[in-house]
């Protein structure tokens, strides 16, 4: 059987950023858990159903930046919890992304995954060493003449 790991097209890096997903039942809060290119897991408490498509906002609160989402559920254990104080999760994959989005979250991942010293043990170290990769990434390609955000 091949691992979660060998399916998976871009890397991931535990990331808790606060995300806004639009449902037909209204706006639902939640948190990544982690996060690639490609998309993230989620903890929130009403997710879309599976494989429903939703706009999704992104806060980078280290950036002040809103990254605008197409998203669709993938997987969910919001059908398995029969623990109702439980938050379910569900995996989503970015159906539509900005190219300049994409490339962002894939450096940052790229720095946290590449160097095991930035890997956060705790979620107050992780916003902190998120903070400093993410400004990195900014900081550098500014450098190299181009930018995330021209």
């Amino acid at each position: 059987m091949i691992g979660l790991r060998e399916k998976r097209r871009y890397p991931r890096a535990r990331v808790e950023l606060p995300v806004f997903i639009g449902t037909a039942e209204g706006i639902v809060e939640g948190l990544t858990l982690d996060v690639s290119a490609g998309g993230a897991s989620i903890r929130c408490q009403s997710p879309p159903q599976l494989y429903e498509v939703f706009e999704m906002i992104i806060k980078v609160p280290e950036l002040g930046l809103s990254l605008v989402v197409e998203a669709e559920v993938i997987w969910s254990t919001a059908d398995l919890l029969e623990n109702e104080l439980m938050l379910p999760i569900m995996g989503v994959r970015f159906t539509r992304i900005a190219d300049n989005d994409r490339l962002l979250i894939a450096t940052a991942v790229e720095k946290l995954v590449k160097n095991k010293k930035l890997a956060p043990d705790r979620v107050v170290s992780a916003r902190k060493v998120l903070a400093k990769v993410l400004k990195d990434c900014v900081q550098e390609t500014s450098e190299k003449g181009s930018s995330f955000y021209s």
